[in-house]
């Protein structure tokens, strides 16, 4: 390790001043802290809270991002809230449930983003099928005609849209402390959990911790007035997909894939998934 470069038990100590505001320990010896991971300085974690607690818990995750950003050597860093169920019969609910014993938890209302008014999300059934360079060339030729245009990069075990869209290395700022101000480039606002860790920094997340990523980036970031916000979707049909298809009101979704047979195939999975959930399945390309 690099001299000054901070330590994951440097992190923990950090977050063992955080207390849990309603059982007055703090949040490390509670368990509540996962998927931390630390590379040249970026510094990314999860904290696990009950459902009906999440949405007053904001305070306590902003907490949790100074006490490890005032760390030296500490460049950034990203918290998310992620929601599970107790364990039965716990005394304070014990730690979540693996998504398949059904530790996502209720699934919350529409998440409404009042400044944009159409959100396209770009998917395909199998990975590098040109579906980001799809995602970017639609934004681009929408903005081209005038349009008012975001682009979400909710693709986060592999985000490639800081690169594709030329803000590879930038990271947004924050206003006042509450919202990200995302970045900009062809007339487009991107936002993307690539630009919170470097390039080759893993995100080693649970299902939940992500689409907790994903509400984030929808509801913390400063879209402004927006005509259309596309949404690069990761490949296959998993949490993601499933969190912007029924808690996001999509206006629709285009699907990619490559001709061949397989490809076709993943894509078709894609495209009933959609379909089951009532969201227009706006056009099909093949690159």
């Amino acid at each position: 390790m690099a001299a000054g470069a901070v330590n994951e038990q440097q992190i923990r100590d950090a977050l063992r001043q955080v207390v849990d505001p309603d059982r007055r320990t703090d949040i490390v010896s509670l368990g509540m802290v996962s998927g931390l991971t630390v590379k040249d300085g970026h510094v990314a974690f999860a904290i696990e809270v009950e459902p009906e607690r999440g949405p007053r818990l904001e305070p306590l995750r902003k907490a949790a991002e100074k006490a490890v950003f005032d760390l030296p050597g500490v460049l950034s860093v990203t918290a998310v809230l992620t929601a599970h169920r107790g364990a039965q019969g716990g005394p304070h609910g014990g730690r979540g449930q693996s998504p398949a014993a059904g530790g996502h938890g209720p699934r919350p209302g529409k998440i409404i983003v009042p400044s944009v008014r159409s959100m396209i999300a770009v998917a395909s059934g199998k990975g590098g099928v040109g579906k980001s360079t799809t995602a970017v060339n639609l934004a681009v030729a929408l903005a081209t005609q005038g349009r008012r245009v975001g682009m979400l990069d909710a693709d986060i075990y592999g985000p490639s849209q800081p690169r594709m869209m030329g803000l590879a290395g930038r990271r947004p700022q924050a206003r006042d402390d509450k919202v990200l101000i995302p970045l900009q480039n062809y007339g487009i606002k991107c936002m993307s959990i690539g630009f919170m860790l470097p390039e080759d920094t893993p995100m080693i997340w649970r299902g939940p911790m992500v689409t907790s990523a994903i509400r984030q980036m929808l509801r913390d970031v400063e879209w402004g007035e927006l005509d259309i916000l596309v949404c690069d979707l990761p490949p296959g049909t998993g949490d993601i997909q499933l969190t912007m298809a029924q808690e996001v009101p999509l206006t629709g979704a285009v699907i990619v894939s490559t001709p061949q047979d397989i490809a076709l195939l993943d894509a078709r999975k894609g495209l009933n998934m959609f379909r089951k959930v009532d969201v227009p399945v706006l056009a099909s390309s093949r690159t």
